[in-house]
């Protein structure tokens, strides 16, 4: 990654790691506080609203938006995307710009959930809303043309999401696609923990992450066994092909190995694609092309 594009989210971040020192209830107030002082919301940025077909839905006190290219006809095949930001942070351009490049190449339609953050929601608020959403969309949708993709957070959001929609008897998507997904990491071993401090020197982006509070204010609510809170507690049984991508300058990639070694161990169907220096969110670059054409391929492919 660029220097100037690393001094820019460092800064952008700058902010909310000033946060990271404060216990709870202050850690919460003083979060809503910044949310509200920066203007953050997950609705389309301008720039897209001219670049695509966007249309505004409701469900309860949250929006979801419906996406179409503008330079590329309909195809069959559909997206939910369940954009990252450490269950704080609203929807970023970055997650725009990938989710306009991918309707640009395969003409799908993307439904793109503005789910309930910290402090204001928590994991039951984000369930709830998310599982509204997939219910509506499956009234018009075959879900073998029906893909997840989800980043950081959103990842593990996806995974929970299929786990939640299986559970109900609702059928689940053709494939989940993870992008350096958010899993929790606990009992590192020895080794882990080893890695984990020299990752850290590289991680610049969650390095810092101050996730046990995040956690203690997302979990409100929900049992601690509960895969709403950690997805990796959940069965992978009935769930569809997974495809992970990690990179190895993203402390994440020790939760994204043990997932792949877990996915191997009950021979589920999966493909794991690493990066060697790769940072945490990499696959949305536009410098990882191969990764976003592989991405590309597999939300057309409806076999």
């Amino acid at each position: 990654m660029g220097i100037i594009k690393r001094k820019i989210i460092e800064l952008a971040l700058r902010d909310f790691y000033k946060l990271k020192d404060l216990d709870h209830p202050k850690f919460g107030e003083e979060l809503h506080n910044l949310k509200v002082r920066k203007g953050m919301t997950s609705e389309p940025p301008a720039l897209y609203l001219r670049l695509m077909n966007i249309k505004t839905c409701h469900i309860d006190n949250s929006n979801y938006y419906i996406l179409h290219s503008k330079k590329n006809k309909k195809c069959d095949s559909k997206v939910i995307y369940i954009h990252g930001g450490g269950l704080v942070s609203e929807a970023f351009p970055s997650h725009w710009e990938f989710c306009r490049r991918l309707a640009d190449k395969t003409g799908c339609e993307i439904i793109f959930p503005a789910y309930p953050l910290v402090p204001e929601g928590n994991t039951v608020l984000a369930h709830d809303m998310l599982f509204k959403v997939y219910k509506k969309v499956l009234e018009n949708t075959d879900p073998a043309k029906l893909v997840m993709i989800g980043d950081s957070a959103g990842g593990t959001l996806s995974l929970s999401l299929s786990m939640m929609a299986r559970d109900e008897g609702l059928p689940v998507v053709r494939e989940i696609i993870l992008i350096s997904p958010g899993f929790a990491m606990e009992n590192l071993t020895d080794k882990e923990n080893a890695r984990l401090q020299e990752i850290k020197k590289h991680d610049f982006m969650i390095g810092q992450f101050p996730v046990r509070k995040i956690a203690e204010l997302w979990n409100g609510g929900a049992a601690p066994l509960d895969y709403r809170t950690d997805v990796t507690r959940g069965s992978i049984e009935g769930l569809p092909f997974i495809t992970m991508f990690s990179g190895t300058f993203d402390i994440m990639n020790i939760a994204a190995r043990r997932f792949a070694r877990r996915l191997k161990k009950e021979n589920h169907p999966y493909r794991y694609i690493e990066k060697k220096g790769g940072y945490h969110v990499y696959v949305l670059s536009r410098k990882s092309a191969a990764e976003f054409n592989y991405i590309a391929s597999k939300v057309v492919n409806n076999q």
